[in-house]
């Protein structure tokens, strides 16, 4: 999958169990998610971020046929753009 990271990080830190395994809101999702990548890792999410945001015209219908996000805070939206400016803003 050429964006892994974006779908582990939507599967894992924003699936179903997200507000149980790692906080209710989406700053403590990625507090947690800062706290077990490495430095490597998150450049790397930043990079695939910027390529998917440049790869797709119509973001909305392209995030909701590629991932899923089954648990979705307040505070990082509902649309995919806000969602993902909410990703970016948390890892720099």
């Amino acid at each position: 999958m050429r964006f892994e990271l974006i779908d582990h990080l939507t599967k894992v830190y924003f699936g179903q169990d997200a507000d149980i395994l790692f906080g209710e809101t989406g700053a403590e999702i990625m507090a947690s998610y800062r706290e077990s990548s490495t430095e490597a890792e998150l450049a790397a999410l930043r990079a695939e971020i910027a390529d998917y945001l440049g790869s797709h015209d119509d973001l909305e219908a392209a995030f909701a046929r590629d991932f899923s996000r089954d648990y979705i805070p307040e505070d990082f939206g509902t649309p995919a753009r806000q969602f993902l400016d909410s990703v970016l803003a948390a890892v720099r």
